[in-house]
């Protein structure tokens, strides 16, 4: 099988992304170097090869090692079964999309909506070129790490707790360096292992993720009930930054979030947007 046809390198660059390097693929295009947007892996046979080297991707290689924010596997023909069923349970975790014996404009079509879908999600940074939201989003990216661009959200809340015995020092609500992984969820979007610590006891608390899950800060005064998210992004990868705004759009959508304990699976904040606040 051949790399991506002429018209898909043709929508590609137009539309602000060009051919970087990316290890473990047989293409990637992108806004910025070693962060692909797109990347593909492209398999003559029936998929094995293609699988392997999805998996060290995904699986063998450290969290923070940048990863393509959409991977693209062409397949000659349909992938085994249990390989399929693997890379279906790792789907849920990265935005991975098969296709299998493909058919004209098919490829082309996954990148469109693709496309759409990554500037949809990212549309607070889409500033100087409104008829190209692509373009506008790939010109904000490379100027993040310069700008240092800091969005924040301030919401006002009622906040009921859950468990909060994970912040217990020796019996007592008193701040301490305790961090527990907690899970954050509104919707279909979650973000994971955030590391919200008890600040202040007196004469309130307060619970904030300080530096520790950069990109992204959590605040919650459970007095003044207010939850502050902030993003930012000089710090960030595509993949944080869409998780991420991903989630403020939920909150907003949905007027409710949750952060829970992954272990026990109990709720430790759930948070609501307050009707007339």
């Amino acid at each position: 099988m051949s790399l991506p046809s002429d018209d898909i390198h043709a929508y590609l660059s137009s539309n602000g992304l060009d051919v970087i390097p990316f290890k473990g693929t047989d293409l990637a295009y992108g806004y910025r170097e070693n962060e692909p947007i797109f990347a593909f892996i492209v398999d003559g046979g029936n998929g094995s090869m293609a699988f392997q080297k999805a998996m060290g991707m995904y699986w063998a290689t450290a969290e923070y090692i940048s990863k393509p924010w959409c991977l693209v596997m062409v397949t000659a023909l349909p992938m085994i079964p249990h390989n399929r069923q693997m890379l279906d349970n790792l789907g849920t975790q990265y935005n991975i999309q098969l296709l299998e014996t493909p058919q004209k404009n098919a490829l082309l079509n996954i990148f469109i909506d693709q496309l759409e879908n990554l500037t949809s999600i990212m549309h607070r940074y889409l500033e100087h070129n409104e008829s190209n939201p692509s373009l506008s989003l790939g010109e904000s990216m490379r100027t993040w790490k310069s700008e240092k661009p800091a969005l924040e959200d301030t919401f006002h809340v009622e906040i009921d707790r859950g468990d909060l015995s994970i912040y217990d020092e020796n019996g007592k609500m008193v701040p301490n360096r305790t961090t527990v992984p907690l899970t954050v969820t509104s919707g279909e979007a979650e973000i994971e292992g955030v590391l919200l610590r008890l600040v202040q006891s007196e004469p309130h608390l307060v619970f904030y993720t300080e530096h520790r899950n950069l990109p992204s800060v959590f605040r919650l005064d459970l007095k003044d009930q207010k939850l502050t998210m902030r993003f930012e992004a000089d710090k960030a990868n595509i993949i944080e930054a869409t998780s991420f705004e991903s989630l403020v759009s939920a909150f907003k959508l949905k007027n409710e979030i949750r952060f829970s304990d992954p272990n026990s699976g109990q709720t430790v904040f759930n948070v609501r947007v307050r009707r007339n606040g």
